[in-house]
């Protein structure tokens, strides 16, 4: 459990049955995301189908949207284990990296349970989709993870044009969800990422680091 999902519980797990107990938590929360909405559940339901008792669920969560931060929390540790498993192979290229990237989204977005709802957040003020929210804290660990693989150097607004990155990536996946034309949103969600951030590189130096 990471250090991100740890800040939105209560009390923190002390042995191996109460990392189980969060665990299960969360599983149930994301699985009724998806059957009912984000605004059908309550931490009551989420206890009554995990089979655990109300004040169970609260010894760790203070309420919902301490469980939804947790929850959006572990997304993102997911997505980010994932992007680091990618990026071990020492041959790619950035721009396969980030065709990567999509296609581990596009995965999840598939095939995790809430996903569709949570999100990429891992931060405590996760709101349902639709709401506006900071990608800040995605594109400060997609850096982290990209920037020691593939040295781009210090740049302006680097942090920013990531963000944009990021948002045109959930944009286009989104919408290929919504349509008859999944590949070709994939397509263009690969294709105008790279070419938005490969423009940026090419056109804003960057700082080496001084020796």
């Amino acid at each position: 459990m990471s250090d991100i999902t740890h800040q939105s519980l209560r009390r923190q797990p002390s042995q191996d049955r109460s990392t189980q107990r969060i665990e299960l938590i969360l599983d149930t929360a994301a699985t009724l995301i998806d059957e009912v909405g984000y605004t059908g559940i309550s931490p009551a339901l989420i206890a009554r189908n995990a089979g655990m008792s109300g004040p169970a669920v609260y010894r760790y969560f203070s309420d919902l949207d301490a469980i939804i931060s947790a929850l959006a929390a572990r997304v993102l540790d997911r997505f980010l284990v994932r992007i680091g498993e990618m990026l071990a192979d020492p041959k790619l290229t950035w721009e396969e990296a980030m065709a990567g990237a999509v296609d581990i989204y596009a995965d999840m977005f598939a095939n995790e349970p809430g996903f569709r709802i949570v999100r990429l957040q891992g931060s405590a003020a996760a709101t349902p989709a639709g709401t506006q929210r900071d990608t800040g804290v995605i594109a400060a660990a997609v850096i982290g993870y990209f920037k020691p693989r593939f040295e781009t150097w210090d740049r302006p607004l680097f942090h920013e044009h990531v963000q944009v990155m990021i948002e045109i990536i959930e944009a286009l996946v989104t919408r290929a969800f919504n349509s008859n034309e999944y590949d070709f949103f994939i397509a263009e969600a690969k294709r105008v990422s790279t070419g938005y951030l490969g423009t940026y590189l090419a056109e804003v130096p960057g700082t080496p680091p001084t020796e």
